[in-house]
């Protein structure tokens, strides 16, 4: 959920229902309206891009625009699976702090073909929480975890070449 507070103007994301501003601590703060919603976004996204652009991704030669709202989402060819096929793979990665335990932070990580209309789940991360981790962190070090996990790079490959059968 997005919120922003109406003293300092802060725009900020949590998982749970927000009382105090993180950035000036009043209890100013209400849910954000849909412009800032898409404020809050752009500006998360274009800082994970300068963040994250320099840094080599799973796979290292794909280029990918992330979107961010308690979510993240990237486009990657099957050819950096080494399949040789023009179709792109859209990857939809949900996360945010499990209700059923606070130390855990959980990431569920799905993926479809371009454009296309069923997503087919692929794996669940869960990494240890951090207290008042700022967004952004949580996003880098979950995209880390994907980039090391072969279930998740099994999995996907599997997903490619099930859809081959419908794609080509």
């Amino acid at each position: 959920m997005v919120y922003v507070c109406d003293n300092c103007g802060a725009l900020f994301s949590r998982a749970s229902k927000q009382d105090h501003c993180p950035d000036c601590g009043k209890s100013l703060v209400r849910s954000a309206n849909p412009v800032e919603q898409h404020e809050y976004a752009s500006h998360m996204a274009e800082l994970i891009r300068e963040n994250c652009s320099d840094v080599p991704q799973f796979p290292n030669i794909v280029e990918t625009e992330i979107s961010i709202l308690n979510c993240f989402a990237f486009k990657l060819p099957a050819t950096a699976l080494q399949v040789d096929s023009g179709m792109v793979v859209e990857i939809t990665v949900e996360f945010g702090e499990n209700a059923a335990d606070q130390n855990d932070l959980t990431a569920n990580v799905w993926a479809r073909q371009e454009n296309g209309i069923r997503m087919d789940f692929l794996v669940s991360l869960h990494l240890p929480a951090r207290q008042k981790e700022p967004l952004r962190e949580q996003l880098r070090r979950i995209f880390a975890a994907l980039n090391e996990n072969r279930t998740f790079q099994a999995r996907l490959l599997n997903f490619v070449t099930a859809q081959m059968k419908h794609y080509d």
